[in-house]
């Protein structure tokens, strides 16, 4: 009597057993034992994989959710964008946070094997720089410095925040909206040609998945955060909710923020005054503010334009940035703007505008100071 054995399978059978595992390590423990598994479980579906790197994503995908989030963000978006009904379960899902979110990315996308390669290699090659450059902005070294509040920072602020959970808030929002940036600038200052996500699409994921006290009552004008589910769901106390509004608006003014973009843009022109910055925000050029803004909402992957030396940026970032750079210059001005509260003269742009939503989620408190008759 003949033994089987996994060579005695047809590659039919071999190429469902992924759909069987526990985990991202069992398959690539498997894959590696030899050449007939690494093949045949190569055609694992995008869906397979992404659901065997959830169950490890404690371990592997750290922090949970927000690294698996960041991977996965812009399949969803691009899912949803355009359709009314798709939406609307985008809109449910950030209000129930960024484990809200993170459902609905493992409902809505996938990812290969080759994906869970390249992020392996994005997490030392951008994110780890990355949340290093945050921390030294807003995190622990920054708060740590010597004679913090006399001198020993430019810009010193009372923070609580984590480096990490911050520096994935503003990767994911550019993976949620990075093409819709890519919209506005491709269509020269006329309406986009493809469908883009709306204000209040960008303003429900700031409001939910940057989760901060102060956007907790609303305003006139601004609806409060959902309290069915998600970050302000009873029975939260809204004093112990933090404070990430707080420090995504204090990272998008601080002159350390706006001198790392500035490097970029200089690489990216061979200019040397495109290095340079205004010591205040507000005293900023629109088109260098635009610049700023269109490259730091480009998602994970083009962190590499802050993360790594010239000659190691890959070439199509390298091309993309210039090419904003150019269509940039071709404004006739700045992106239309939408009130969306008469009282207090609040406006924001149509294109993706973090650090002006940031404010907004926050009652504009840093740049309109709007009363507090709400509350």
């Amino acid at each position: 009597m003949s033994t089987t054995t996994i060579y005695s399978l047809p590659n039919e059978i071999l190429g469902l057993l992924p759909a069987f595992l526990d985990t991202i390590e069992t398959l690539t423990i498997a894959s590696s034992s030899c050449r007939l598994l690494r093949d045949n479980f190569a055609t694992a579906s995008p869906a397979t994989i992404l659901r065997l790197a959830a169950a490890s994503a404690p371990t592997f995908f750290s922090p949970h959710p927000y690294f698996l989030v960041a991977a996965t963000a812009r399949q969803a978006s691009e899912w949803a964008v355009g359709d009314a009904r798709r939406t609307a379960l985008l809109h449910e899902a950030l209000q129930g946070g960024i484990d809200g979110l993170y459902e609905f990315c493992l409902a809505h996308a996938g990812l290969t094997l080759a994906d869970i390669r390249r992020l392996h290699r994005a997490r030392f090659a951008i994110v780890n720089p990355l949340c290093d450059r945050i921390d030294q902005m807003a995190g622990q070294q920054w708060d740590t410095t010597e004679d913090f509040w006399d001198g020993g920072v430019s810009e010193p602020n009372t923070l609580c925040t984590e480096s990490d959970r911050s520096t994935f808030q503003i990767i994911i929002y550019g993976e949620l909206f990075g093409r819709d940036m890519d919209a506005f600038l491709a269509a020269e200052g006329a309406p986009p040609a493809t469908p883009v996500h709306g204000i209040a699409t960008r303003l429900e994921y700031i409001k939910h998945c940057v989760p901060d006290w102060v956007c907790y009552g609303g305003y006139p004008g601004f609806a409060p955060p959902s309290r069915a589910r998600g970050p302000y769901a009873p029975p939260v106390d809204p004093r112990d909710l933090p404070m990430d509004q707080h420090v995504l608006n204090h990272i998008f003014e601080c002159r350390r923020w706006r001198r790392m973009w500035a490097g970029a843009m200089k690489m990216v022109s061979g200019d040397e005054r495109d290095g340079e910055i205004e010591l205040d925000a507000n005293e900023e050029d629109w088109r260098t503010r635009l610049w700023r803004e269109a490259f730091m909402t480009q998602g994970l992957w083009g962190m590499q334009l802050v993360t790594l030396p010239a000659e190691q940026v890959d070439k199509k970032w390298l091309a993309k940035a210039r090419w904003m750079r150019e269509q940039i210059r071709k404004l006739q001005g700045p992106f239309e703007m939408s009130q969306i509260n008469e009282i207090c003269h609040i406006g924001v742009s149509v294109a993706p505008d973090p650090s002006i939503e940031a404010a907004v989620c926050m009652r504009g408190r840093l740049r309109w100071d709007p009363s507090d008759s709400s509350d």
